[in-house]
């Protein structure tokens, strides 16, 4: 007689504790006692399905161990413990005919798997523990989708800027839906994604991903990381931060119950902006900490001029922008981006200014078209309501709007990719605009208005604005 088995499994362990494994096998060793099973192997997976195609350890062992002839009888809390697939009771029949194998169940009936009736009886069983995971996945589903159409919370992991009072209610984090409405500006005024990720990393924003022990659910390994690009743009364009409840990808009728961090208005255009393929900037405009550095051009030599370290007066130190070429020569960082950064100003204050880009500061006249179209279709509605339009109407009406909308934010969208000077052009302080714009975008209009370029000195001469030339782009 071969070696007597235990097998317990448990689908997910919430705790980390193992208490649903430990009480199957308690119960399991009891019957393995009144069958005269003595001493018999625990086979043990904790917190994994047997539904999903996960590799279970302790089963793929005692499968080996049932094939091999090691193992002839296995006690089992319930046959759904074993398995709930009809691919797995295939692979435990083939392995066990051939030993005549017994399954005895602590709750459900006992299998001979050398007999006809109990291979049968195993399969029926089996199909009926399969039909019920369909089930109640279907359950499940039902259930998810009606909470969503009602407006319900749901979520797996908190979402930044969001967490759940003691009551249940969802709140707002006050810091980090703060973070959310800074970061939402910047990108709007033409921020990189990269240079937001920097500002909320070094104020120590983390992530909302826990790591947990696998054995102690409730030993936390690591409490969230740091913020990257692709984790702030999907957070940026979630409709949830504008109260809008989704499910599967599909916006849902109810709001939101929970209090919306951004406006609709603002969630839209972070879709418009960061959805726009043409949402490029220049890789050193990325990670450049100086206005011009890699943009002012050597006139002696035409090579490319970079910010760096220079001795100063009494031992300081100050930063030039040094030629890297020739090494012809090197200029007071400072006076330079002063220089270059008035002539900007100045130009982008002229009446003509949005001329200098292709596609023109229309934005406003068209966000007004915008919202127009909003408001005509928001009121078919009504109309409907009162019986003056027919639902038919409605319908061909409210296509009509939907369409000439989605052209006009697409023209805005055009608009704002081609215009990184949108936010200063027309501003009622152009300087007091320019200055708080992030300096990977004043980069940007820097190097489509103009090319900025240092001519040679004579020795010993300071500095000298006529020594900066700077050439209008057409």
């Amino acid at each position: 007689m071969g070696t007597f088995a235990v097998y317990v499994r448990q689908s997910e362990d919430k705790t980390g504790h193992e208490a649903a494994v430990q009480r199957q096998e308690a119960d399991c060793r009891l019957m393995a006692q009144a069958k005269g099973w003595d001493s018999p192997l625990l086979y043990a997976d904790n917190s994994i399905s047997a539904t999903t195609g996960k590799t279970r350890p302790a089963f793929e062992r005692l499968l080996g161990d049932i094939d091999r002839g090691i193992v002839s009888g296995v006690v089992v809390w319930h046959l759904d413990r074993l398995t709930r697939s009809m691919r797995d009771l295939s692979r435990i029949i083939d392995a066990g005919q051939k030993h005549r194998v017994n399954i005895a169940s602590v709750h459900g009936v006992s299998l001979d798997l050398g007999d006809a009736t109990g291979v049968a009886v195993a399969q029926i069983l089996t199909a009926i523990a399969a039909m019920e995971t369909k089930h109640k996945g279907d359950r499940q589903k039902a259930a998810n989708a009606q909470r969503a159409g009602k407006g319900e919370a749901f979520w797996s992991r908190r979402p930044f800027g969001y967490d759940r009072a003691d009551d249940g209610r969802v709140v707002t984090v006050p810091d980090e839906a703060q973070a959310i409405k800074e970061a939402a500006a910047q990108v709007l005024a033409g921020a990189t994604l990269s240079s937001v990720v920097r500002t909320w990393n070094a104020a120590g924003f983390r992530t909302t991903a826990v790591t947990r022990d696998k054995k102690d659910k409730s030993v936390i390994l690591k409490d969230g990381g740091p913020w990257g690009v692709t984790q702030l743009r999907r957070l940026l364009l979630n409709e949830r931060y504008a109260g809008t409840r989704t499910y599967n990808g599909v916006p849902q009728e109810a709001a939101g119950k929970w209090e919306p961090i951004l406006d609709e208005e603002t969630s839209r255009r972070l879709r418009e902006v960061l959805t726009d393929p043409r949402r490029r900037t220049a890789p050193d405009d990325l990670n450049s900490k100086y206005l011009l550095s890699g943009i002012l051009v050597c006139a002696k030599c035409g090579a490319k001029m970079f910010a760096a370290p220079a001795p100063g007066k009494a031992g300081s130190r100050r930063m030039v922008y040094r030629c890297f070429g020739g090494y012809c020569m090197q200029r007071d960082l400072e006076q330079i981006d002063a220089l270059v950064q008035s002539v900007v100003v100045t130009r982008l204050g002229m009446p003509d200014a949005a001329k200098m880009f292709v596609s023109g500061d229309t934005t406003k006249e068209l966000r007004a078209k915008a919202q127009e179209l909003r408001d005509r279709r928001d009121g078919l509605a009504a109309l409907l309501a009162e019986g003056i339009m027919s639902v038919s109407s409605v319908r061909e009406q409210a296509g009509k709007l939907t369409r000439e909308l989605a052209e006009i934010e697409n023209a805005i969208s055009n608009a704002e990719g081609a215009n990184p000077a949108a936010a200063v052009i027309g501003a009622e302080d152009v300087a007091e605009a320019w200055e708080s714009l992030p300096l990977g975008t004043k980069r940007q209009i820097i190097r489509a208005l103009l090319s900025p370029s240092v001519l040679p000195a004579g020795k010993g001469r300071g500095f000298d604005p006529e020594q900066v030339r700077i050439e209008w782009h057409a």
